[in-house]
């Protein structure tokens, strides 16, 4: 009986743990003067989840979609299934056939992870919607840029590390990484989950965002 009552607490635990770590990375709030002068892209930045578990569900990359939107980006998340590779690849075929078919475009944005098991998808359509691949990666991963011959530009930007964090957050992220054993996930920084690095983080992928801007407008110009 005794045993029980462990389980049964503990199992509380978790739970009570899950939720509320999930629920604390969604109320992070930045305070900081918006950038001026932003050049926008012509299509919407698409940011694609990576596996989740009940450990880390909600909010997968955290502050970067809402620090993009308030810089006048138009921005959109492809949820896909939690963690079977086979369904998250099906769910993003059918995801491309569509747009292609609407004849919508944008930006691809997804970790170094889903890069490398998306990748079979992305070479085989060559999605005509898709205008560009932005990976991002740990500081200290290797240039993974998974596609051998890329059809459209792509880039890996590389988020500035960090150990600190809230303990909580990091502990309910190490049992994420434990159900997910053997899948080489991004740190919780390169997510943009740690207060330290998150800001920064950003800004490199405001600065991304303003290079693909660029991109978007010649492109324009040559169309006209």
């Amino acid at each position: 009986m005794d045993t029980l009552a462990l389980l049964l607490s503990l199992f509380g635990f978790l739970v009570a743990l899950a939720i509320w770590t999930n629920k604390a990375r969604s109320r992070q709030h930045y305070d900081s003067a918006l950038q001026p002068n932003c050049l926008l892209t012509r299509w919407p930045l698409l940011f694609v989840t990576g596996p989740r578990s009940f450990f880390y569900f909600s909010n997968y990359w955290n502050l970067y979609p809402s620090y993009l939107a308030e810089h006048g980006y138009e921005v959109y998340h492809l949820r896909l299934p939690w963690s079977d590779s086979l369904l998250r690849q099906t769910r993003l075929t059918e995801f491309l056939k569509s747009q292609n078919a609407a004849k919508r475009h944008f930006h691809l944005v997804l970790d170094s992870y889903s890069l490398r098991e998306l990748e079979p998808v992305l070479r085989e359509l060559k999605p005509e919607c898709l205008i560009s691949i932005t990976e991002i990666a740990d500081a200290g991963s290797k240039d993974i840029n998974s596609l051998s011959a890329p059809f459209v530009p792509q880039e890996t930007l590389k988020t500035l590390p960090s150990s600190k964090g809230s303990f909580f957050v990091k502990w309910a992220y190490d049992l994420h990484r434990l159900l997910l054993f053997g899948r080489q996930l991004p740190s919780l920084s390169c997510l943009g989950a740690v207060k330290q690095t998150q800001l920064q983080n950003a800004r490199l992928l405001l600065e991304r965002a303003q290079v693909l801007a660029e991109m978007d407008l010649r492109e324009g110009d040559t169309t006209c």
